[in-house]
């Protein structure tokens, strides 16, 4: 019998949350003069190490303009959904696509998304992680909350 490393049980819930969330915000910080635009992304995946794999429209200039890695957030969220998640990292434009063609992980359909001329892929390498729960704490009733403010009164 195995068990799972919590490192490993890490991944495996990140992995969940963000599938459940699926959108996101992309921000690079990059120190750069050319800095890439803030995208909306709406399909992403992970691979088994941890990274996050997604395409954004090619920008207007030519890719050589850009650095190829950049630090890098996303925030992923979802209306309705009472949590959210904050990744920091590096971002690495994949302008030579045989990294994200031999990577075993990636599904069919991101990789021909990948293939389209009008987009560039990207991956996030993840440095830091904040997951944040925002579900509302569950109310008292006016007779507890009463009794609980005569208690500190008194006592």
């Amino acid at each position: 019998m195995t068990f799972a490393t919590s490192q490993e049980l890490q991944a495996g819930i990140l992995k969940s949350k963000i599938i459940e969330l699926q959108s996101a915000l992309f921000f690079t910080e990059s120190s750069s003069i050319v800095k890439l635009p803030t995208h909306v992304i709406s399909d992403v995946e992970l691979d088994n190490e941890g990274q996050i794999w997604f395409v954004i429209p090619k920008p207007a200039m030519h890719i050589e303009a850009y650095d190829t890695e950049m630090s890098a957030k996303l925030d992923f969220f979802k209306k309705g959904k009472d949590f959210f998640v904050k990744v920091r990292g590096v971002a690495v434009l994949q302008t030579d696509l045989e990294e994200a063609n031999g990577n075993a992980d990636l599904s069919a359909e991101m990789k021909a998304k990948m293939k389209d001329e009008a987009v560039i892929a990207v991956k996030i390498k993840i440095q830091d992680i904040d997951m944040v729960d925002n579900t509302p704490k569950p109310s008292q009733n006016w007779l507890q909350a009463s009794r609980s403010q005569l208690s500190s009164w008194f006592f």
